[in-house]
C-alpha cells in the first residue's frame, strides 16, 4: 500500500484496486467486511472451508459460475465478481489486458 499523501481521484484509486487486487483478495475483503466467516460462506455454497481458503489464497482455479455463486452467497450483484475473476485470470496468464463488462444491446 502506498502511504504517500498523493492527491488522486476516487476513480483512479478504484482503478488501482481493480488492477492490483486478485479475485481471492477481493472475495476475502468482501467476506470480511460483511463479517462472514469462511465456514459460513462454505456452508452457503455447499463447499468446504478449505476450498474457500484456497480461492482466497489464489490456489484454486474456479469457474465463472463459481464466481457468480460466491457473489450471490455474499448478497452482491455478480458483475463486479466476474470482472475481478476475468481480470485475475488474464493477469495469471501473463496477458496484459483488462476486461470491462457492459450491457449487451438486445435488438
Amino acid at each position: 500500500m502506498n502511504t504517500k499523501n498523493e492527491n488522486i481521484s476516487a476513480r483512479e484509486a478504484l482503478k488501482n484496486v481493480y488492477e492490483n487486487t486478485t479475485f481471492g483478495e477481493f472475495v476475502k475483503a468482501m467476506r470480511e467486511c460483511d463479517e462472514v466467516s469462511q465456514t459460513d460462506l462454505a456452508k452457503k455454497l455447499k463447499v468446504s472451508r478449505q476450498f474457500i481458503n484456497a480461492v482466497e489464497m489464489g490456489k484454486s482455479m474456479i469457474s465463472i459460475q463459481m464466481s457468480i455463486r460466491i457473489a450471490t452467497a455474499l448478497g452482491y450483484p455478480h458483475e463486479t465478481f466476474v470482472k475481478f475473476y476475468l481480470n485475475d485470470m488474464l493477469k495469471k496468464a501473463g496477458i496484459n489486458k483488462t476486461v470491462e463488462l457492459k450491457e449487451k444491446n438486445v435488438a
